[in-house]
């Protein structure tokens, strides 16, 4: 596939159909693993990427971003980002990664009449009330497919942060009541399958910043392993496949999301 300047990727037709997707997420300041990784997934089939945060150390210069741009320039699908901490400078970030709505979070059609990503910023206000819940509560009610969710911080974890912001207080609660599928998070840098009230939770920080052990043992925890590490997303007819990597390519762990059925 020809090459893509990767700032066109997310100005391409939100509703491109994909197989199989590739999320992984927290590079940082550790681009001898980032380019170890997309190394790794070269040889890959993969449609779409999406990032779950963390990209620089700091987010504040242009040199931080050309440089992430650089490592990521081989891969072959349109690049979906979610807003890190380390992205500290909201509109530098913007700049770099525009985004159909402008903003730093959004909804796109993942898989035509079959499933939907909504992307949060979880650096910004995102209690009830606030802007961001407003536009989510309205993304929400108007989802007629199944949904994921991508949001930097865990809304629950084992790692090193645990639910540093407080999410799980009233996000699984909102997300219970609509067809969603999965939370997908990064921050740990470290793998983690959680399950609660039916929804999958994913903690996938492990592309090149410092490793960190879990801190508590979160009693929803399904798996949990302190590695580098990317994912692929695969659709089939009646179920998503979830599989995590090490960065040689051994499989760690899979598990199926089931979709819904018709009546």
């Amino acid at each position: 596939m020809r090459h893509i300047p990767i700032f066109l990727l997310l100005l391409f037709s939100i509703s491109r159909l994909f197989g199989t997707v590739l999320i992984y997420g927290d590079t940082r300041k550790h681009p001898d693993v980032h380019r170890q990784l997309i190394r790794q997934v070269q040889a890959l089939d993969y449609d779409t990427v999406v990032f779950t945060g963390d990209m620089n150390q700091k987010g504040t210069t242009q040199k931080e971003y050309d440089q992430f741009k650089d490592i990521i320039r081989p891969l072959r699908a349109p690049f979906f980002p979610v807003r890190g901490n380390h992205e500290r400078d909201l509109e530098l970030y913007l700049k770099n990664f525009p985004t159909p709505n402008a903003k730093s979070y959004y909804s796109l059609v993942a898989i035509p009449d079959v499933l939907q990503f909504i992307v949060l910023d979880s650096n910004l206000e995102i209690i009830p009330g606030s802007a961001q819940y407003e536009w989510l509560l309205t993304e929400l009610e108007q989802a007629s497919h199944p949904l994921m969710l991508f949001i930097h911080h865990p809304v629950f974890s084992s790692g090193y942060h645990g639910d540093e912001l407080g999410l799980s207080w009233f996000l699984p609660t909102l997300l219970s009541k609509y067809p969603v599928l999965a939370v997908i998070s990064g921050h740990e840098h470290s793998f983690e399958h959680l399950q609660y009230q039916g929804i999958d939770y994913f903690v996938s920080g492990g592309g090149g910043a410092p490793l960190r052990n879990r801190k508590t043992e979160h009693p929803n925890s399904r798996f949990f392993q302190m590695t580098h590490h990317y994912n692929l997303l695969h659709h089939a007819a009646d179920h998503l496949l979830w599989q995590c990597f090490d960065l040689e390519g051994k499989l760690l762990y899979e598990t199926r999301i089931g979709l819904p059925t018709e009546p």
